[in-house]
């Protein structure tokens, strides 16, 4: 059994409850945070394969996490708040085939990771690393309950109490979902029943947010084009490189050269009674001739070789690209364009949304960078979207779901507030000088007049409504902003770097850059300025941002 996005799950018959490696799954080749209590080790002996297996329970079709691995439940460690299943015979129940065949899948999986050397092109991140006390596991986005009871100090009061304080914060626009979140109501029960008093800043560390660290993760994917073999003077390769000694009757000649990882491709002759043998061999940079799962070394093509050279960098030194899936629904002439999702990976509910095969996508954005009118730098918004919030409203107009239910995502209302909060930490981050978006009527006329309505109350009136709120206290404010989009032509991005293209669709020239591929557009090529929302972000203002940050609701 090989672990694959068809196998991340193990249902058994008649029982609620399971085992997923889909999270697993998702930090190892999605580029998620590791929400485990260890890391991957580089020797493979000292990889646990149950520490990495989640205990999940079924409900329908969804899936939740019951708060402990399978490690966990082997050794009886049961994690405060855990869902544990009723499980009789515990050591039949491990020894079952189904369950060995999918640790035995997960260990294989684990050792393969083991195995990388190094993954190239890592891109960087979102935003820098979080601290310990960011609580939602991103810079300076906080809780603004947490830091009025922090301001309290030392002050002391019984359940009764505080449950009327935290009345009172509500009334002064604190909202009843960070109450809800910071799952104070067990400590406030357990003061109730002993009638104890708890300081302020004690209830502060109570807090537990946990549940709700967010990750910013680009969409990637694997290379098509693992390795770019070049062609050199064979005299100038055996000078610069250290060849081994051809066997007796055999000789060796370099063909082709990868000079990055040094993966190079011989062709190989052998002197026979019937005259000359020509094969063609893959060779690392150190000098090992690769072989194949069959301990196959020679091939009969230059292509074979090239391609078990191919297989053996994807295994040793994983190349992943962040051109995402859907840049044909983004306006050509950018650069840098990334699909940001911004997942809950430890949330105990799963949501799986159809646009990218990821656990708990709480909202994505699609970007790119361009110039704008006055030459400025502008990191702009293609489309800002929650297919979970989308689907939990309509649920919740249907009847199916209540808005308290655990499928329910955190920040229903917000989560437009939220991502924008993000994108302008990230701009404010990266020296941008604006943050624009698209308009409704773009978005409209991009998805041919499908959810119009829809879309021009989140483009035209919450997006904006909510930037102003944010950035008024830095002294910032929204504003109708331009940028310049090609007609008739079209720069995309690729593996490459940046392809130019006519009007219809003819290629013109390929360039590593942006700037570099502008010299193949064509005479005649025009760009238009497209007039989009927007917020200026000069230095002072990012300077505030940094310094200040944004509360996680509000």
């Amino acid at each position: 059994m090989t672990l694959s996005t068809d196998s991340l799950e193990l249902g058994f018959v008649d029982v609620d409850f399971g085992l997923s490696a889909r999270r697993l799954w998702e930090h190892t080749e999605l580029g998620q945070i590791n929400v485990f209590t260890q890391a991957i080790s580089a020797r493979p002996e000292l990889n646990d394969a149950t520490a990495f297996i989640d205990v999940i329970w079924f409900e329908g079709e969804a899936i939740s996490l019951a708060g402990l691995t399978l490690a966990d439940l082997v050794a009886g460690r049961i994690p405060r708040n855990s869902k544990t299943p009723p499980v009789t015979g515990l050591p039949g129940f491990l020894r079952a085939g189904a369950v060995e065949a999918f640790v035995r899948s997960v260990a294989a999986h684990l050792d393969r990771c083991a195995m990388r050397q190094a993954v190239r092109n890592q891109h960087h991140q979102f935003l820098p690393t979080a601290r310990a006390d960011d609580v939602f596991g991103v810079p300076l986005i906080f809780s603004t309950l947490q830091r009025r009871l922090r301001a309290m100090g030392r002050s002391k009061a019984g359940a009764g109490q505080w449950q009327k304080t935290m009345e009172n914060f509500q009334q002064k626009g604190l909202r009843a979902e960070e109450f809800q979140r910071a799952n104070l109501m067990p400590a406030l029960m357990e003061l109730d029943a002993d009638g104890d008093q708890i300081s302020a800043v004690d209830l502060a560390s109570q807090c537990d947010f946990g549940d709700l660290r967010l990750s910013v993760i680009p969409v990637v994917s694997d290379a098509e084009h693992q390795l770019r073999f070049s062609v050199f003077d064979n005299r100038r390769v055996k000078r610069t490189m250290n060849l081994p000694k051809a066997q007796a009757g055999q000789t060796r000649e370099v063909a082709a050269l990868n000079p990055i990882l040094g993966y190079r491709i011989e062709q190989v002759e052998h002197r026979t009674l019937w005259g000359t043998d020509r094969h063609w061999q893959a060779v690392t940079h150190d000098g090992q001739v690769i072989s194949n799962a069959q301990d196959q070394t020679l091939f009969a093509t230059r292509d074979e070789a090239a391609s078990l050279a191919a297989s053996h960098a994807r295994q040793h030194f994983p190349k992943r690209v962040a051109l995402g899936q859907f840049s044909s629904y983004a306006w050509t002439g950018g650069k840098e364009y990334r699909e940001w999702l911004i997942t809950l990976p430890h949330f105990p509910a799963s949501y799986l949304a159809g646009h990218f095969n990821i656990r708990n996508v709480l909202a994505h954005v699609r970007c790119d960078l361009r110039e704008g009118a006055d030459g400025e730098r502008v990191l702009l918004l293609q489309e800002v979207q929650s297919d979970w919030a989308q689907d939990a409203r309509r649920q919740i107009a249907s009847g199916d779901m209540n808005p308290h239910d655990d499928g329910c995502p955190p920040f229903l209302k917000e989560w437009p507030a939220l991502a924008m909060k993000l994108v302008l930490l990230h701009a404010a981050h990266e020296g941008l000088d604006a943050v624009a978006w698209t308009r409704g009527a773009h978005q409209a006329f991009r998805y041919k007049g499908l959810g119009a309505t829809g879309l021009t109350e989140l483009y035209d009136r919450t997006l904006p409504r909510e930037v102003n709120r944010m950035i008024k206290p830095f002294g910032g404010a929204c504003e109708m902003m331009g940028v310049y989009v090609p007609t008739n032509f079209r720069i995309n991005q690729s593996e490459d770097g940046y392809n130019v293209y006519t009007a219809d669709n003819k290629l013109l020239g390929i360039a590593p850059t942006l700037e570099d591929a502008r010299q193949f557009v064509p005479e005649g090529a025009h760009e238009l300025l497209y007039e989009v929302h927007g917020v200026r972000l000069p230095a002072a203002v990012r300077k505030a941002i940094l310094e200040a940050g944004f509360p996680a609701w509000g």
